[in-house]
């Protein structure tokens, strides 16, 4: 996605980022493990390894399409989830889609700050 910023004749372009926290490790000492389109932090063992996971199968998904995650509407989001078996993305994707609908916006016109906030909406 792209989009004007104040001062700025041409669009810059957005990065997105998935940041999956582990609540349920120890807090020190706090692990943290970054990919290219996503953010590991915290967690037990178990945890993480399955954070993990899921973000080596986000990002090998993404690389194979050849596109980054800021670059995907809401719907072929929801795709990408059910192809890397993440309920947790899928929901995500589901509630910008119904945003989207109710607000009768367009993907491309909402901000980040937008997106953000209605990804976190209870569903």
């Amino acid at each position: 996605m792209s989009m004007p910023t104040s001062g700025q004749d041409h669009p810059r372009r957005l990065r997105a980022a998935i940041i999956g926290l582990g609540l349920d490790g120890p807090i020190r000492p706090l692990q943290i493990i970054r990919g290219e389109e996503c953010l590991v932090i915290g967690g037990s063992e178990k945890t993480r390894q399955t954070l993990l996971e899921t973000m080596l199968r986000l990002e090998t998904e993404l690389e194979r399409m050849g596109r980054s995650l800021g670059e995907l509407d809401p719907s072929e989001l929801r795709a990408l989830a059910l192809r890397i078996d993440s309920p947790e993305l899928e929901s995500i994707a589901q509630r910008l889609e119904a945003w989207l609908r109710r607000t009768g916006r367009r993907f491309e016109e909402s901000t980040p700050e937008e997106l953000t906030t209605f990804a976190s909406l209870p569903a």
